[in-house]
């Protein structure tokens, strides 16, 4: 019997060590804000805290100092109080979650006092830098796409600093500048992204850009902004805060970016609208060419990259390398050197003749369905692993439908890598067919089943997150 209790303790003190591992993971992913978290409890996954998914965060200091400090609470915890081991380790099991959310409230106040000295020595060095155009680049979405064009077009005539991945934060802006800003750069491209008002106008207030890009906007972090009303108002503040040129590149295509447009007339600023367009578009997995029209002038575009929407994302590059001093012809020609994301609908050669579209990189309403275009030019049986989208808020339901039925007329199976919104997704896969297959299954469970049934010619698109465990468990 000893045995036995002794084997039930180290099993369950290894799921504690594991369970930890898993919620320093979850705040790494929610960036350490509670406003992100308590939204995340709303969902089935969220439910279901004491039983989530195993994963392991990343290496840094502040996941390392947040596990080995939770280990130590637990630990002392499981040694220290007078009850039966099984009765202590259920005690440190309950209280796995709070003690990690406890310790990021204590963590996140020595943290954000260290980013403000960060972030002021890095305004002081920009501050002391020559004279360097600066421009801003922020949507719903599209913001590091667009970000990565820009650069690569600006790299081909001007030494470039652009903030790095898809970090758009105060701190992660402060970063790249005291790592890499150099006396020889000419332009700093920065990506700027907010979860609520007043974050931008802090990054605009930073860098003090001249030319600012609006991608588009949409329901994303609509649980945190509270309405699109409130979301194009944080986006705005980068046009509120450019300064000398004050050029306002807008996404005529977007409807609420169109009445941005109109926000920015009003006060003043150069609005670029509209004066890039496209004729003869061909897009295809071997990449992207349209003519690009500016004025008098047109220019044959191509670029390895794939997806028809792509082509605002170009056409953005374009504009803001023509606004800081290329010309239409340099711009144009630069964007044969564009590379693409290999998490944003990048090609990877499948099982037994099948081929990847690696999508992983996020999930929102319209990339999905771009996402999903792709999917549809596959030649043989065509797969969707879907990572649920979050924080839409009130749009949560109509587009988690939206996207069911539009996944619905494209794929033949559909696996989900969770259970949230499954009703909502249901009721749009329904709408439109009663054979398409629907599954939740874990990411091994995901792979294996997709890899019992590939074939020549059959596509697979992962799309969101969590699809990319499907992808990597899929690839070993």
């Amino acid at each position: 019997m000893e045995v036995l209790f002794a084997l039930v303790a180290l099993v369950w003190g290894v799921r504690i060590f594991l369970n930890i591992l898993t919620y320093a993971q979850l705040w790494w992913v929610k960036e350490y804000r509670w406003d992100r978290m308590i939204i995340h409890f709303g969902t089935p996954q969220g439910k279901r805290i004491l039983w989530p998914a195993l994963r392991r965060p990343p290496i840094s200091s502040k996941s390392i100092l947040l596990v080995v400090l939770s280990l130590v609470i637990s630990g002392f915890i499981v040694w220290t109080v007078t009850l039966p081991i099984l009765f202590r380790l259920a005690i440190a099991d309950l209280l796995s979650f709070p003690i990690t959310g406890v310790l990021v409230l204590i963590l996140n106040a020595p943290t954000g006092i260290y980013h403000k000295l960060l972030i002021a020595k890095a305004v002081r060095k920009l501050r002391d830098h020559k004279p360097m155009m600066v421009i801003g680049i922020t949507g719903s979405y599209g913001k590091t796409t667009t970000k990565e064009y820009l650069a690569s077009i600006l790299s081909t005539k001007f030494r470039v600093l652009k903030t790095e991945a898809s970090k758009n934060s105060p701190i992660a802006i402060a970063e790249v500048i005291l790592k890499s800003l150099k006396p020889e750069h000419e332009l700093f491209v920065v990506e700027m992204g907010a979860y609520k008002i007043g974050e931008i106008a802090e990054m605009a207030a930073m860098v003090k850009p001249q030319i600012g890009i609006i991608t588009a906007i949409n329901a994303q972090h609509q649980d945190l902004f509270g309405s699109l009303e409130n979301t194009m108002k944080a986006k705005y503040e980068l046009v509120s805060g450019l300064e000398g040129k004050r050029i306002a590149i807008m996404n005529v295509d977007d409807e609420r970016v169109q009445t941005m447009a109109s926000w920015a007339k009003r006060d003043g600023c150069n609005v670029w609208e509209g004066r890039f367009q496209t004729t003869d578009v061909k897009a295809g997995f071997d990449g992207l060419e349209f003519t690009c029209i500016f004025g008098n002038e047109k220019a044959m575009v191509k670029a390895p990259v794939i997806g028809a929407h792509q082509v605002r994302n170009i056409l953005a590059a374009i504009a803001g390398a023509v606004a800081a001093g290329m010309t239409f012809t340099e711009a144009g020609k630069a964007v044969g050197g564009i590379q693409p994301n290999s998490k944003s609908l990048g090609l990877i050669p499948g099982l037994n003749g099948s081929i990847y579209i690696n999508d992983t990189f996020n999930n929102n309403p319209d990339s999905a369905k771009a996402a999903l275009d792709i999917l549809a030019w596959g030649k043989g049986k065509k797969y969707l692993v879907f990572h649920p989208m979050i924080e839409l808020g009130e749009y949560a339901s109509s587009s988690h439908r939206e996207v069911g039925a539009y996944a619905a007329r494209i794929s033949d199976e559909i696996i989900l890598t969770n259970r949230n919104f499954y009703e909502d997704f249901m009721k749009g896969v329904r709408s439109v067919s009663d054979t398409v297959e629907v599954w939740v299954l874990s990411s091994e469970k995901a792979a294996s089943s997709l890899g019992s049934k590939l074939g020549a010619g059959d596509a697979v698109l992962f799309k969101g997150k969590e699809a990319e465990h499907v992808l990597r468990a899929l690839c070993k």
